[in-house]
């Protein structure tokens, strides 16, 4: 270390800017390479720990991260408090205090989303009207989004999701599924019930994971269950709790409701691109071809009114596969000659 970074390193305030801009330089994939090996190679031999940083400076560099995202975001998080047993702090032990804090503000995937490389270029908007985060997937494809409380949403082929971006894990934690289907894992905070807004449905919970499904094209939007208790609401009218395995499914316009016993695999079949139909009526059939066959349907002489469809199909099924399948269950005809297309009659 030459003998300008040792005079730096003699100040302490120095010191602690130091130990936060060199982690948010490398979270944020502007490190040199030099710093790069300073980071992963943290440890007593390291030329970056010449001088070496006491608990309190690696306790007060974190705290320089999280005055940031106060300031930034208005957060009320406590600060993180690392332990460490010697003066120097190895990556190991601080990278879960520091990092933590500075991929969040860094990542530059959004305000309180951190999400992988991959999943950041499959987002394709990001909107902040009424101080809300818009995320939305697009056709034929997933995304994985993790927030900042620990949990994390899957979302199927053209889903729209968002968060209010000052108050999301504040008292509460609201998230808002606006179109389309998605797979929700929730990080356990019963100080802070995580509550899903969809076309009507208000679904609680506070530790679980289960699949919403409610598209605008469809007549209803349902709830299924994998794990765990979810208190779903309908209008303000409490409709029950929901635990393993139990779906409860409301119709958008008369408010009726089913409630039925499920496979939760099956009723998110679309994480493993298993195509999977329940008591599906045509226009959920149009919706699920479109999803994973990218076709148009169009069903002549309204051959499939009245009939619910239940099916299910592996993953590297084939469209002439389904079509041969349901023909048969339910005596139909269809014709696949023209691209992109189905004609059902």
């Amino acid at each position: 270390m030459d003998k300008s970074n040792r005079k730096f390193f003699n100040d302490k305030q120095n010191t602690i800017n130091w130990l936060a801009q060199l982690f948010e330089r490398y979270v944020n994939g502007q490190a040199t390479e030099k710093e790069k090996e300073i980071i992963e190679n943290w440890n007593a031999d390291s030329e970056a720990t010449t001088y070496n940083a006491t608990e309190t400076e690696v306790k007060e560099g974190c705290n320089v991260i999280w005055q940031r995202l106060t300031a930034e975001f208005g957060f009320e998080q406590e600060t993180p408090k690392p332990i460490a047993k010697q003066k120097v702090i190895r990556l190991s032990s601080f990278i879960k205090y520091a990092v933590a804090a500075a991929v969040i503000l860094f990542a530059g995937i959004g305000t309180y989303f951190y999400t992988s490389k991959e999943t950041t270029e499959n987002i394709s908007s990001q909107q902040y009207a009424d101080n809300k985060i818009y995320f939305e997937s697009k056709k034929g494809e997933h995304l994985e989004i993790t927030l900042i409380d620990g949990s994390t949403i899957r979302l199927n082929s053209n889903t729209k999701v968002a968060i209010i971006k000052t108050e999301f894990n504040t008292k509460i934690r609201e998230f808002w599924l606006e179109e389309g289907e998605a797979f929700f894992e929730i990080a356990k905070n019963p100080e802070k019930p995580f509550i899903i807004h969809s076309t009507g449905l208000q679904t609680t919970v506070l530790g679980t994971s289960f699949n919403i499904k409610a598209y605008k094209e469809l007549d209803e939007t349902s709830v299924s269950v994998r794990d765990g208790k979810v208190q779903v609401k309908h209008q303000g009218n409490l409709l029950g709790v929901f635990t393993k395995n139990k779906q409860i499914t409301v119709n958008k316009t008369t408010g009726s409701t089913v409630k039925s016993q499920v496979s939760w695999e099956d009723a998110a079949s679309w994480m493993e691109n298993r195509l999977v139909m329940n008591g599906a009526n045509a226009k959920e059939l149009k919706l699920r071809l479109k999803q994973y066959f990218n076709v148009t349907v169009e069903i002549k002489n309204n051959k499939l009114d009245g009939k619910l469809l239940s099916c299910s199909f592996p993953s590297d099924v084939s469209l002439k596969e389904v079509m041969q399948g349901i023909s048969v269950l339910y005596n139909i005809k269809y014709d696949l000659s023209q691209s992109g297309k189905l004609i059902i009659y």
